[in-house]
């Protein structure tokens, strides 16, 4: 039997990928003779009995423990405050794990540090508070454009043109989550929400609110090349046919067009409900050895709000030359 212990915790959350987490110092103080083996059980995994061949006595260890779980590593990274706007830069990135580094993959284009609108606002939710009432949150754009966001702009109306009604909330320091009700509605209609993040230089992408319950349609289109031969001048459009067999179909879209641009196409057609598009850019300018590719992936996720009147989703490719479309629907 153990009489006595003392336990001590060190944190471990260094900007190194690989240490992140807590470790426990255990020192035995006192014992009733030689402890020969020891039942070690974290909590978070089967107990394991552990040899320790000898005495646990003192503040030297002689057994160690180590429980590993997935998650914490960072996803994001903000440079020090050292770089000259009037230099462009590139970035490569490397993962490690206990054997070695991997092959680094680098950004596909150049960027100078200058300053521009935020990142679109994060978790935009909505839900209902009264009838006339909607609760409306967010959290704070992930990068603020090197300039600090001043505020959030908050639209809701009966479509999705948002030229009816807006608020607007002034960001405070150290604030991560903001909160909005919107009031004096009409109990007898619905309504769509968003949120825009801005600053100095100008207003982030908008953020469509989703219900806490709401059921949402996800659909990914992708536009991929792989031989290095995209023409700024290619475009494609996106055609869709609801269950009644009516079918409309888009003005064309550049193939390097912004999630909005798409966004904004797929509402003059008359997409029913609200729809969020994300922009994702998959390429890479160089393979594992190095040796450049040009290689082209964009993809565009269509965030569908509500039970959409949509039987099909599919591209016209007439104008897209060597670009491979694919729908998922």
């Amino acid at each position: 039997t153990i009489d006595e212990v003392t336990v001590s915790i060190i944190p471990h959350t260094q900007d190194s990928i690989s240490l992140y987490g807590q470790r426990w110092v255990v020192t035995f103080k006192s014992h009733r003779g030689d402890l020969p083996s020891l039942l070690v059980d974290s909590g978070s995994g089967p107990a394991s009995t552990i040899t320790t061949g000898g005495t646990l006595l003192g503040s030297s260890p002689l057994i160690r423990v180590e429980t590993k779980e997935d998650g914490g590593i960072r996803t994001n990274f903000v440079t020090p405050s050292i770089l000259n706007e009037n230099k462009t830069y590139t970035t490569r990135i490397s993962s490690l794990n206990g054997y070695s580094w991997s092959t680094p993959a680098h950004s596909k284009f150049g960027i100078s540090p200058s300053k521009g609108v935020p990142s679109s606002p994060r978790e935009v939710r909505v839900n209902v508070l009264s009838n006339t009432e909607l609760g409306v949150s967010w959290k704070q754009p992930n990068f603020s454009g090197g300039d600090e966001v001043a505020g959030y702009k908050v639209q809701w109306d009966v479509d999705t043109k948002f030229d009816h009604s807006s608020a607007t909330v002034r960001a405070t320091q150290n604030s991560t989550d903001y909160f909005f009700v919107v009031r004096n509605l009409d109990p007898f209609e619905s309504y769509f929400v968003r949120v825009i993040a801005y600053n100095a230089q100008g207003f982030s992408e908008p953020e469509i609110a989703t219900h806490f319950l709401m059921y949402m349609n996800t659909i990914m289109i992708s536009l991929i090349e792989t031989g290095g031969n995209v023409d700024l001048t290619e475009t494609f459009s996106i055609r869709y046919t609801s269950n009644q067999g009516i079918q409309r179909e888009t003005n064309p879209i550049s193939v390097y067009a912004t999630s909005r641009e798409v966004e904004n196409e797929l509402n003059i057609i008359g997409i029913d409900n609200a729809v969020s598009v994300d922009r994702e850019d998959r390429s890479n300018v160089f393979d594992l050895s190095g040796i450049e590719t040009n290689y082209f992936d964009i993809r565009y996720r269509l965030s569908l709000v509500g039970d959409q009147d949509i039987s099909s989703i599919s591209i016209n490719d007439e104008n897209l030359g060597s670009i491979v479309p694919s729908v998922d629907f």
